[in-house]
């Protein structure tokens, strides 16, 4: 059995009052279907400032709030058009802010010191994990996520699992897991050995750009929205630049018009927040065994 259910469980952290908090998939997923919620001058609050974080803190604007303040424990993932728009409707973008509790009576959300903000509506967007309640407990999962070796095999030899129900990632990670993953399980019905794949550029000349029509063209952003997969070539847009903290990626400018963006080795501490906000899925972490 192949798991590849994707994420579809909002995570709330267990917060004393988290049980009148909404988590930022249940509020977005309202306002898809067209159950709009009434905000009309409430006092919003989202724990959680990613994309999807400020996804919420513009509809919340876009349904009546009269503010919304997204926090964050540390330097917010948010980049592009998404941190953009909900700053341009009034978000303020807090950090860090560890909370503590949430009154729902008094309206006020507390942190660790001793701080508050008032909050009529509180919405945490901290991730999604997996629903995996059809699998017996004896499979192992780590925080949440399958646990699976280097062949996406779980504790069990006959099931497998591939993308978001492993790991948060890239639509084109999960395609490739699957692609892999339909080879590892063929060889294992079959008997057969499976020949290592051996990858090799492809020449210039060769490559048919019939294949890329769809990236032809005046491109708008709703148009890229609906096809782009992401190719995984940098697009130099600088958000895994923008992203780090420690200042410990930048770009270099070659003579011959390239560019590249590199690691500084002493500054980096393996966060992997490269790797989960590049929309190419360029970056990838690799386990340090020295």
């Amino acid at each position: 059995m192949v798991v590849a259910c994707g994420a579809h469980k909002p995570r709330i952290i267990p917060i004393p009052g988290f049980e009148h908090i909404s988590s930022a998939y249940d509020f977005l997923r309202d306002i898809n279907s067209g159950k709009a919620p009434d905000l009309k001058d409430k006092q919003v609050v989202i724990i959680g400032a990613g994309n999807v974080g400020m996804d919420a803190a513009s509809e919340a604007y876009n349904h009546g709030a009269s503010s919304v303040i997204a926090l964050d424990i540390q330097k917010p993932a948010a980049f592009g058009i998404e941190v953009e728009t909900a700053v341009a409707k009034g978000t303020q973008i807090l950090w860090p802010k560890f909370t503590d509790r949430y009154a729902p009576k008094e309206k006020k959300l507390y942190f660790k010191g001793g701080s508050s903000l008032d909050a009529d509506v509180v919405i945490m967007s901290v991730g999604d994990t997996p629903i995996l309640d059809f699998l017996p407990q004896s499979i192992n999962t780590e925080r949440g996520w399958l646990a699976v070796n280097e062949t996406y095999q779980t504790s069990d030899v006959k099931v497998f699992a591939i993308g978001d129900a492993t790991q948060l990632g890239l639509v084109t990670h999960a395609i490739g897991q699957g692609r892999v993953l339909g080879e590892i399980v063929h060889a294992q019905i079959m008997h057969a050995p499976r020949w290592p794949e051996i990858k090799q550029a492809i020449a210039y000349e060769k490559i048919k750009s019939e294949y890329y029509d769809v990236c032809k063209g005046e491109m708008t952003i709703e148009k890229v929205g609906e096809t782009c997969m992401s190719c995984g070539t940098c697009r130099d847009c600088h958000m895994c630049e923008a992203t780090c903290y420690w200042g410990a990626i930048s770009r270099e400018d070659h003579k011959d018009g390239s560019y590249e963006y590199v690691v500084d080795d002493d500054k980096c501490i393996g966060c992997g927040f490269c790797a989960g906000i590049c929309p190419c899925g360029v970056w990838e972490m690799v386990e340090n065994i020295g």
